[in-house]
């Protein structure tokens, strides 16, 4: 049986949905982490993001992690650190 793809909007196909994490109301302030999967141009892509959340959303970063490999998930260690210390994270592709 294939495993369900989940919407991060919450909206799905199936019978199962998933609770969305809580919104903050703005993202000043926040502590922003970027997980890049080394993927070409990724990490690029990502400090992109990041300076642009800092000039327009007043964001902070905090934390660039990345992934050992494209194809394997983020190290449970990674996944932990950037729970515990950034209010959220973008994860980017590039090529």
């Amino acid at each position: 049986m294939p495993n369900p793809i989940l919407d991060p909007t919450g909206r799905t196909g199936s019978r199962r949905t998933a609770a969305l994490a809580p919104r903050r109301a703005d993202l000043r302030g926040a502590r922003v982490g970027l997980l890049e999967n080394r993927k070409h141009n990724a990490g690029l892509f990502l400090e992109e993001v990041s300076r642009l959340l800092a000039e327009r959303h007043g964001t902070r970063r905090v934390l660039m992690r990345g992934k050992a490999s494209i194809v394997m998930p983020a190290a449970d260690e990674i996944m932990d650190e950037l729970t515990r210390e950034c209010d959220l994270v973008v994860a980017g592709v590039g090529d």
